[in-house]
């Protein structure tokens, strides 16, 4: 959530939107409804204001070596996540055991992040979950999420992290997300974000499935979930900070292949979202 500027966004003086000075942007790895519309997003500072970035679309198929690294954090071997279940209504729950448990599968599926490396990113494990006694407001932002993580490792209800791995927030069925004026379930379906630029925390947000817009293969809320959790977790790793890692033009690595989905599940089952192979110039297919 801290202010910079990448290639896209160093130009702007004032914003768009509003007119206001532009002091930097925060940048957010979102996937957007459509899903064909996922991107990294701007977010002008100090205004809030969405700054929709154009940039030259790249073919879609057959060209290898797209991908460029701009020298921000990646995923080392031996990172961790922690999976974070926020509110009561999570408790007793089956969804629970089922979404730690395709945490563990998306992470350590071979063909899935194994490939990653191309990246130079490594594999790591899943610590565990927590499910959060206290319940969130009817509406979450980025700073909120940031300021519960640092509650959370004060009170030690989470491990500290340090940077060194990555928290994925689940939010329950009456709390939407919000970045900025933008709302879950109207104009995206989950996102990735750092609370302070390459230090961390790094976490994942994933809204409660919305009826419509964010499952491509079933209307099961699994499915939903995972097809989001495969999505951030893989952009995650490959651009912690978003924007500072792997980018083609202003998208993340899924966000490319999101243009021409393809219903894809891993080995275990689960239903994820594809990303581009820098090798091969084409999207990853099992």
């Amino acid at each position: 959530m801290s202010a910079g500027r990448c290639a896209n966004c160093k130009d702007f003086t004032e914003c768009p939107v509003c007119g206001s000075t532009i002091t930097g942007f925060s940048h957010v790895g979102v996937r957007g409804i459509p899903i064909s519309r996922s991107s990294i997003w701007h977010q002008a500072v100090p205004c809030g204001h969405r700054v929709r970035i154009q940039t030259e679309k790249t073919k879609q198929g057959g060209v290898a070596g797209i991908a460029v690294y701009n020298g921000g954090p990646l995923w080392k071997d031996g990172y961790q996540w922690f999976n974070i279940f926020w509110g009561t209504s999570w408790n007793g729950q089956s969804l629970v055991a089922r979404i730690d448990k395709a945490a563990r599968d998306i992470e350590t599926d071979r063909s899935y992040s194994g490939q990653l490396s191309q990246y130079n990113v490594g594999v790591g494990s899943v610590a565990g979950y927590s499910v959060m006694a206290e319940d969130p407001g009817n509406s979450v932002s980025e700073s909120d999420i940031a300021g519960a993580i640092s509650n959370w490792i004060v009170r030690g209800s989470i491990p500290d992290l340090q940077g060194s791995g990555a928290y994925n927030i689940f939010l329950p069925p009456a709390t939407i997300a919000t970045l900025g004026g933008d709302q879950s379930c109207s104009t995206f379906c989950d996102y990735h974000d750092s609370a302070n630029g390459n230090a961390g925390p790094f976490f994942t947000c994933e809204p409660f499935p919305c009826s419509s817009g964010c499952n491509q293969c079933t209307q099961e809320q699994f499915d939903t979930l995972t097809q989001g959790l495969s999505e951030e977790m893989t952009e995650l790793k490959t651009d912690m900070n978003p924007g500072t890692g792997w980018v083609i033009g202003n998208e993340e690595i899924c966000d490319y292949c999101d243009q021409r989905f393809v219903c894809n599940r891993i080995s275990t089952g689960e239903y994820v979202n594809a990303w581009y192979s820098n090798q091969t110039g084409s999207c990853w297919k099992p």
